[in-house]
């Protein structure tokens, strides 16, 4: 995947002069990469587009617009972060998770077992 962008200057002056001229490139940049991703991952690269879209309709300026967008990627990157600390035995302050024992039931310690009071439930005459 190769994409040929205009230099900064030229982005600068389509957005001063021409800003639909910017957005009909922007669509067309991004309209490329998910035709040239995997087709498995077209659908999801699409909602994706679709969600940053709406953020930037919603946003009451083009700074709020990256700011909100910005949060998308922080959120996605805490959610990887957090599965792969998980997948690693961590929890998500980094310390270790429980660990089961792998030792016979015999060579363990017996459970202490919790009182518990059940409660009946009266009939509907």
């Amino acid at each position: 995947m190769h994409y040929e962008l205009p230099d900064f200057e030229a982005l600068r002056e389509l957005a001063v002069n021409d800003p639909e001229g910017l957005e009909a490139l922007r669509i067309q940049l991004c309209e490329q990469l998910i035709q040239e991703a995997p087709v498995a991952l077209r659908r999801k690269l699409r909602g994706l587009q679709f969600r940053v879209d709406m953020e930037r309709r919603r946003a009451k300026s083009p700074m709020a617009a990256c700011i909100a967008i910005s949060g998308m990627m922080h959120d996605s990157f805490d959610q990887l972060r957090h599965a792969l600390s998980e997948a690693a035995g961590h929890d998500a302050s980094g310390k270790p998770l429980r660990v089961v024992s792998s030792a016979p039931s015999e060579a363990r310690p017996a459970a202490t077992e919790s009182a518990a009071k059940v409660l009946q439930f009266r009939k509907k005459a």
